[in-house]
């Protein structure tokens, strides 16, 4: 199932990308309430957004295997892959890098001093597993991302056969690292049980490539999100019980994960079946995720830890301002988007294809 039409842009995993990012940006928000000491409180929700990295892990494992799948086993195209995953990843982090460390340059605090650690630095333009945060704490993910398409190149010149072996060493590492809690950095990244969300993905992905979807397939029914959306929502619900609970939580995200690869086969089966109505500006939200996700953090750390100093007439309308910094973070994002994010990629793109 190596066709155009099934390597085509999906409409319904954009979407989910635009709830995966708009997830973390309401976490975020509540976190910088409260660290801004303001005097109303954030949905408790709000603080469940995190989940969204893990349904963009999961979709991160079903694109790999949706786009480059016909790549695996053939050394020959592992540059063009390679090229492609890092012109879709580092360019914007790397300019959203430097300027945070040059905004912190220039206005003392903003950033903490152990940013500027050459280690932590470089690991941070680098996406390599560091015991600190990155420059960009968001950018922690892209340590992942990193490793997941490293691990996939292999499959790009080794070819299948590689594919048991990495899964049955992250299988071993993975247990290691549960049962070693205090083990080496490189065991604890790699062992991540997270990290699983990437296979969930590519087992998705592999399962539609077997199955092929032809233009005269029943489109999957609409009852089928009733089971899923059930189970998302209880492992949501027992999650938010027990997720400062260690290993139980742990497990409660490997649920979950199940239950976003399961939305994520149902939205790309329901649309290769049938076109998909998905609302055009969530859509055109999903294509500026990535920007979302980068940038968002400084627009609403900047403006909710400013609460304290604006003036008192403001300060009677705290649920305003948080209204309206969330929708500055969304809105700068997609300008970021269309005159950063998208014309960069265009150029290397076109240099690329000019090379070759």
């Amino acid at each position: 199932m190596g066709t155009n039409a099934t390597r085509r842009k999906l409409d319904g995993l954009q979407v989910l990308r635009a709830l995966a990012a708009s997830a973390v940006v309401f976490e975020h928000v509540a976190f910088h309430a409260r660290l801004g000491r303001m005097p109303v409180e954030c949905p408790r929700w709000f603080e469940l957004g995190h989940l969204g990295v893990d349904l963009f892990f999961v979709l991160s494992g079903f694109i790999i295997v949706h786009v480059h799948g016909d790549d695996i086993g053939r050394p020959g195209r592992a540059g063009d892959y390679a090229w492609r995953r890092f012109a879709r990843v580092w360019p914007l982090l790397a300019i959203l890098t430097t300027f945070k460390l040059l905004a912190g340059l220039a206005m003392p605090g903003l950033v903490p001093e152990d940013r500027y650690r050459l280690g932590v630095v470089a690991t941070s333009y680098l996406c390599l597993p560091h015991p600190d945060w990155p420059v960009l704490s968001v950018a922690w993910t892209l340590r992942h991302e990193a490793l997941f398409y490293a691990c996939f190149a292999l499959l790009v010149v080794g070819g299948r056969r590689v594919a048991s072996a990495l899964i049955l060493m992250w299988i071993a590492g993975a247990l290691v690292a549960v049962a070693w809690r205090d083990g080496p950095l490189l065991l604890e990244f790699v062992g991540n049980p997270l990290n699983a969300h990437f296979l969930f993905g590519c087992a998705v992905a592999a399962w539609i490539r077997r199955a092929p979807v032809a233009a005269t397939t029943r489109a999957p029914s609409a009852w089928w999100l009733a089971p899923i959306t059930a189970n998302l929502v209880a492992a949501l619900v027992v999650y938010g019980r027990h997720m400062d609970s260690g290993l139980p939580a742990l497990a409660l995200r490997l649920w979950f994960g199940l239950g976003c690869a399961a939305l994520v086969a149902w939205f790309v089966r329901r649309e290769l079946a049938s076109p998909l109505r998905a609302p055009r500006w969530l859509v055109a939200l999903g294509d500026a995720s990535y920007s979302l996700y980068l940038w968002h953090g400084f627009v609403v750390a900047l403006l909710l830890s400013r609460w304290t100093r604006l003036p008192e007439w403001l300060q009677d309308w705290p649920v305003a301002w948080i209204a309206a910094t969330t929708a500055l973070a969304f809105a700068s994002s997609w300008w970021l988007h269309i005159l950063v994010e998208r014309p960069t990629g265009k150029l290397l793109d076109a240099w690329w294809r000019g090379r070759r």
